[in-house]
């Protein structure tokens, strides 16, 4: 069964489709794997991420409209405006479903537009680049309303907001009401002048994709029917506040959350916010009012901001004003005024004001500021921090340290050892990160739905069966795992020859040097830190610096990495398209 992918050049309209080369797909699967192969073979070192070399990648899993159910999701992937590093940003809803519905695993989209454009995908296999100068502006509901009015109702579109335009670091990319939020996805559309990719579908379509033996995925869709029917309902569910730790005033303290203290039936109706925005954009600025996170977070998706990034930002600036160090002319940045918040995401998205610097993310403008602003800087590899402080959860914190996504708390999240619970007893904290870094390498392989596996009905090998009744390639769960392997270790590579080395793989000196006593949780700073990644790099196969050794590569069979020298990457197989 052919493998495809839909590549488009945005500076001279190019466009043209490829195979995935057989022994690609054998070694890294799909999905996340695969678009890290890609972007680290093509991809230039050096290069401006908001500059027109700079590559952009929407890959969908092999699985994605086969009729499985949480495999549906997708991933931008690029090189961070924020961090300089790669990054992956996760989308929801069913956009990947259609973009391989379309006969495409992966799109690749390079150069940049002299004028805003939208991609549009018809329902015969036409792929063109359409004007969009009246829809630049215009915020994502608007668009997404405009071209579903255009192309069908069913149409399925992924856009910009205000923020993607006007290169806001933490842009994000908006699909239906799932964001594709954290490292700036959005903010490289926006430097491509890229407002939406639209996909239209036939009449009655169903977004399906062959399937090389049927008869065996039948089967197998049956056996996760089954395993739905007995789900672990005590999985923990995005919305889940119960015994949270929440750090509040730009980590400076801490709240334990009750549910009871929060209008959850609200947040139920009005579908979020999920658990990371209510603590962005309320505890951490110092207030819990559901009703006006909720309406918070519809703004910042409306505009394409990261909430976590816009809520990280604005906690900031509030203590660096709490410590003399910056004032905004004509507004107040003081604690606990949930308005100030709703205003600043507006100021942020249009760079207005003080917005224009906390748009530039909390690195950069910390860098500005200078006068010791970067001690109050939350970040990790420049991307800012989400509510989990390492101090009392040092297994997310050393997991956060080590990835190659710094701040994003998708990625060896400590999931396994329950969402707020404290570390396992008698298991180390690196063997987990390794464990659970490796799991979601090998489960964004599908790309599966992080809450599908910890509720039992998506486990890694059933996947890896499905994958094998998909395409026709054999892919037992050791395939899954070698390809979450060089996946990470990609990552690894990518980021060393961005500049991205061992120095970074640290926390905000706050969490190294200070303890904290606060809310009932007393945790003293995470001194170990500096011999727990010494460790992680050996448990890897890394050197003392942080990179693979020669004998890691060989095992992993990644030719392709050259840390002396970058190597060039060719497809085997390309066509222009009609």
């Amino acid at each position: 069964m052919e493998r495809q992918i839909l590549r488009v050049n945005l500076t001279d309209g190019g466009i043209r489709q490829e195979d995935i080369p057989a022994k690609v797909g054998r070694d890294f699967i799909g999905g996340r794997p695969l678009a890290a192969r890609y972007l680290y073979g093509e991809l230039q070192p050096g290069i401006d991420p908001l500059g027109p070399d700079n590559i952009l990648i929407f890959v969908a899993g092999p699985l994605a409209g086969s009729g499985a159910r949480g495999v549906n999701r997708w991933l931008a992937v690029t090189k961070s405006p924020l961090s300089g590093g790669f990054i992956r940003s996760v989308g929801g809803s069913d956009f990947g479903a259609w973009l391989h519905s379309a006969g495409y695993e992966m799109l690749i989209l390079t150069g940049q537009a002299a004028e805003p454009v939208y991609l549009y995908l018809s329902p015969g296999g036409r792929v063109e680049i359409r004007p969009a100068r009246d829809l630049w502006g215009k915020g994502t509901r608007e668009t997404q309303d405009e071209l579903r009015r255009r192309h069908g109702q069913g149409a399925r579109v992924a856009c910009i907001g205000p923020a993607g335009e006007n290169l806001v670091r933490y842009a994000g990319i908006i699909s239906n009401h799932s964001t594709a939020a954290r490292g700036g996805a959005g903010t490289i559309m926006g430097s491509k002048r890229l407002k939406a990719l639209v996909i239209e579908a036939e009449v009655g379509a169903e977004g399906g994709i062959p399937a090389a033996d049927r008869d065996l995925l039948a089967r197998l869709l049956q056996r996760q029917e089954e395993l739905l029917n007995r789900r672990d309902h005590r999985a923990p569910l995005p919305g889940a506040l119960r015994g949270a730790v929440l750090p509040t005033h730009n980590f400076q303290g801490l709240w334990q959350a009750d549910i009871d203290t929060v209008d959850q039936p609200r947040l139920l109706e009005r579908k979020g916010p999920e658990f990371q925005t209510y603590w962005a954009l309320g505890a951490n600025p110092g207030h819990l009012d559901p009703d006006l996170i909720a309406r918070a977070n519809e703004r910042c998706n409306d505009l394409g901001l990261d909430t976590v990034s816009a809520g990280a930002s604005i906690a900031f600036a509030c203590e660096l004003q709490q410590k003399g160090l910056l004032q905004a002319e004509g507004f107040d940045l003081g604690w606990e005024r949930p308005e100030a918040t709703m205003e600043l995401i507006r100021m942020i998205a249009y760079r207005a004001g003080i917005g224009d610097l906390l748009a530039e993310g909390v690195k950069r403008a910390a860098e500005h500021i200078g006068s010791g602003a970067m001690e109050y800087a939350m970040t990790i590899k420049g991307i800012e921090m989400p509510g989990y402080d390492p101090r009392v959860r040092p297994l997310h914190g050393l997991g956060m340290a080590v990835s190659a996504l710094g701040g994003s708390y998708c990625y060896g999240k400590a999931l396994h050892a329950g969402l707020f619970a404290a570390d396992r007893e008698g298991e180390d904290l690196v063997g987990q990160v390794s464990r659970i870094q490796e799991m979601t390498a090998g489960l964004e392989t599908g790309i599966g739905c992080l809450f599908a596996y910890l509720g039992g009905w998506l486990p890694l090998e059933l996947m890896a069966e499905m994958v094998t009744a998909v395409t026709g390639t054999e892919v037992a769960l050791e395939n899954m795992t070698a390809a979450a392997e060089r996946s990470l270790t990609l990552e690894r590579a990518f980021n060393l020859r961005e500049g991205l080395g061992s120095a970074t793989d640290t926390l905000p000196e706050r969490f190294l040097r200070e303890g904290i006593a606060d809310g009932g949780i007393e945790a003293g700073p995470f001194t170990r830190l500096p011999e727990l990644v010494q460790a992680y790099y050996r448990r890897r196969g890394w050197d003392a610096e942080g990179r693979p050794a020669p004998a890691t590569l060989a095992r992993l069979g990644l030719e392709l990495v050259r840390l002396d020298q970058p190597r060039e990457f060719k497809v085997a197989f390309s066509r222009e398209l009609i």
